[in-house]
């Protein structure tokens, strides 16, 4: 001690200052929050067939994975991108709905980790079409198939403990359904409802009464598209096309029009002008361009073959404004063309050939898909597990992201 006091006083006549040790800092203390927010120009949410997770890219880049149960058959997205549904296949008994947060806001042009905000089993999940499940008032549906129901959900609080159910719509019966939203002359808006057993009923969203049913006959209904007018909902029926007014109070009369082949449609995207096109499985040499500035709508096949050379379909979508109509085959080439007149503007090798015999079924997603940026298109190839991106006019180099597993079902969330 004396020992001690004697270098402490020798410490002090140098003129030396003996520090005090830092306090430790306390175990559980509350650390400075660190900002997660960064600026993101585009998120890419991509699912992967193989593992069920949703691969998550930022600006060309792969941020995250969001684990998802296994065999996922369609993913979707909200308006305004804030929330993504993933549903699964039926090859189980145990069909999942899983919300994820996609944390992206497109307002400012950020993203934070997304998250899955909460799952839940249900029987025969359904009713996205291109990427969308339907919206009105506010709410988001998801057609129970096996029910015949349509379950409303508020989305303000599907990321919470709330309660988020919002009301049911009756479907009429179980079955696979194309849902259509459009508005009445009133605005009161509207859900068509076609089933694949090829009935049909228009119900008012907001109270639920049936205001019409029984759209005419359409055996093996798939496939439902409102006009770009609005004025008319498109249904696609095995031996043509049932044209119904939007409102069915405002007096307009119903149509159909026979396929001009044997060919029939399945799925439909918007062209410009009124123009629809319409293809379906089956590895066809031609696409259907659908005009509906007529009276009765008018049908026409436009082969896509090129130079003497066979292009069979595999996929179709348009770019978002409707201008632009992409075409990918089976021979690996992606086409694109004029939104209103079908014309070839250029064509591109994109991917290995696949398979004609290629068929999806409703137990897992297998096909590749397009989804639209700004002044972009991106393809995802199952087979190689890889994402690539084109400029919209197919003119620019292409940019090749690995992602791993099978790449397939995809959404876009930009400003």
């Amino acid at each position: 001690m004396r020992l001690l006091r004697s270098l402490a006083a020798a410490a002090l006549t140098a003129g030396l200052v003996v520090a005090a040790p830092p306090p430790l800092a306390p175990a559980h203390g509350t650390p400075d929050p660190v900002g997660e927010a960064r600026h993101v120009h585009q998120r890419l949410l991509v699912s992967d067939s193989d593992t069920g997770e949703i691969v998550v890219v930022d600006d060309g880049r792969v941020t995250d994975r969001i684990s998802t149960p296994e065999a996922p058959i369609s993913l979707a997205r909200s308006a305004d991108g804030t929330l993504a549904f993933a549903l699964r296949g039926r090859a189980a008994d145990r069909h999942h709905v899983s919300i994820i947060d996609t944390a992206y806001d497109a307002e400012h042009a950020e993203a934070r980790p997304p998250y899955v905000a909460r799952t839940w089993v249900t029987q025969s999940p359904g009713g996205v079409n291109h990427a969308r499940l339907p919206e009105a008032s506010g709410k988001i549906g998801i057609a129970l198939e096996s029910q015949g129901v349509l379950q409303w959900f508020d989305p303000k609080k599907l990321t919470g403990f709330e309660d988020p159910r919002a009301g049911t719509t009756d479907l009429g019966a179980p079955g696979h359904y194309s849902l259509v939203v459009a508005k009445a002359a009133n605005g009161a808006e509207l859900l068509h409802v076609g089933n694949i057993r090829g009935t049909g009923r228009v119900v008012e969203i907001a109270s639920g009464r049936v205001i019409s049913t029984g759209t005419g006959s359409c055996p093996a209904l798939h496939g439902g598209i409102l006009t770009s007018d609005g004025s008319r909902v498109v249904f696609s029926c095995a031996n043509g096309l049932r044209v119904v007014p939007a409102d069915p109070s405002s007096g307009g009369e119903q149509a159909f029009v026979a396929y001009p082949g044997e060919r029939r449609t399945a799925v439909m995207v918007a062209g410009t002008d009124g123009v629809l096109w319409g293809s379906t499985g089956g590895a066809l040499t031609t696409v259907q361009r659908i005009d509906t500035t007529l009276g009765v709508p008018t049908i026409t096949e436009l082969p896509i073959g090129r130079r003497g050379h066979q292009r069979t379909v595999l996929r179709v979508d348009s770019s978002p404004d409707g201008k632009r109509l992409y075409v990918l085959t089976h021979q690996g080439y992606l086409q694109l063309r004029d939104g209103n007149t079908g014309q070839l503007i250029r064509e591109r090798r994109v991917m290995p050939k696949v398979s004609k015999d290629l068929d999806e079924t409703t137990a897992v997603a297998i096909m590749p898909d397009l989804a639209f940026g700004a002044g972009s298109v991106h393809l995802s190839v199952p087979q190689s597990g890889k994402v690539l991106t084109f400029s919209a006019d197919l003119l620019g180099g292409v940019y090749s992201l690995r992602v791993g597993g099978q790449p397939t079902r995809m959404v876009v969330l930009s400003p």
